[in-house]
């Protein structure tokens, strides 16, 4: 088999440990590229250090840019790692790079796929849900601090017989499981990434302190049941993620006496839920404190806010988390623990 030509596009918290491992197990005659955007000199300079349970420093490939360098051929795979809201400035250089028999991955939350898709087209692009998390700690050095699969699926039935060599590649950096439903398993992530990272976020909370409010896990059951109504009006069947089913732990609006008393049992869930990433704080957490806008948050409960207006109805505890992060942003708001009972306070209105 010919030896692939791989690009890696984004190499921050997600993007820098694939990077890491994919450049550490190369096979012979195989080009793997970066494009790292502010970090390239910093890689370029240091390499690559993956810290966590196992620990890996690599150098700096030979092609790396701050955009994705252009070979003398096309790349047969993409693999997507920037924030969702600089999708489409990313791709607007890469996409022309890619084979019309590859393959481009978005290893992103939110829903990336039907966006890169308008790109790259339908059949070429693929997803990939992570299931674990790392962090950033400065250009070039990352920090793995919870295990987990990256779940792989096609974005449209196209796209299925890219599957098999996107998972080779992948499974060097990080277990890949495998789905046929690659909707389900976007939007259970998004239902569960609405609630701890943009909670954590407003409160200015690690996913372990989260855990250990009472406030802050009934807040996140009420935005994980927005959110499962909103996929259900569409027709999505949910998956099971870090092994939580968001339909089974989400309480759903004008909640009932059952759901009144299931409740100390999804605030057991939700606890458990977090404790495997206690130590992780949101990204956009930490780019509000660094002074720079949080990013991503129209494509988090944003996205489930315009979901659910197109179906008529409403999500208002994702409306009013959207805006307050943007108020946030712009000063108008601080992040603190008393906005989980201003939320909170806010619904019952």
């Amino acid at each position: 088999m010919r030896a692939m030509r791989i690009g890696v596009i984004g190499v921050g918290a997600i993007g820098g440990p694939i990077a890491a491992a994919l450049l550490h197990t190369r096979l012979p005659g195989e080009v793997i590229a970066l494009g790292a955007g502010r970090s390239a000199e910093a890689l370029r300079q240091g390499g690559l250090r993956v810290l966590g349970e196992q620990e890996l420093q690599v150098a700096a490939p030979e092609h790396l840019g701050a955009a994705l360098p252009k070979l003398e051929a096309p790349y047969d795979l993409l693999l997507l790692c920037t924030r969702t809201d600089g999708l489409e400035a990313a791709l607007a250089g890469a996409a022309p790079l890619l084979a019309e028999t590859g393959a481009l991955v978005c290893i992103q939350n939110g829903l990336p796929e039907a966006r890169a898709a308008s790109i790259v087209g339908a059949a070429r692009t693929l997803g990939g849900v992570v299931g674990w998390s790392s962090s950033l700690d400065r250009p070039g050095q990352f920090r793995v601090t919870s295990k987990g699969p990256l779940t792989l699926g096609s974005f449209a039935a196209a796209g299925e017989a890219r599957l098999a060599q996107a998972r080779l590649v992948l499974a060097r950096a990080v277990p890949v499981r495998m789905t046929t439903n690659l909707p389900g398993a976007r939007w259970s992530k998004l239902a569960l990434n609405c609630a701890m990272s943009t909670i954590g976020t407003i409160a200015g909370l690690s996913l372990g302190q989260l855990a250990g409010n009472r406030l802050a896990r009934l807040l996140a059951l009420r935005v994980v049941g927005e959110a499962v109504v909103a996929a259900h009006r569409q027709g999505i069947r949910l998956e099971k993620v870090a092994g939580l089913d968001p339909a089974w732990v989400g309480e759903r609006p004008g909640s009932s006496a059952t759901d009144r008393l299931l409740r100390p049992v999804r605030h057991a869930l939700i606890w458990a839920a977090c404790q495997p990433h206690r130590k992780q704080r949101s990204g956009m957490l930490a780019r509000l404190e660094a002074g720079r806008p949080a990013g991503q948050i129209d494509d988090l409960n944003g996205a489930v806010a315009a979901a659910a207006r197109e179906q008529g109805g409403r999500a208002p505890l994702n409306e009013r988390l959207t805006l307050l992060v943007h108020a946030i942003e712009r000063g108008e708001e601080r992040i603190g623990v008393h906005q989980l009972a201003r939320v909170l306070e806010a619904l019952v209105q």
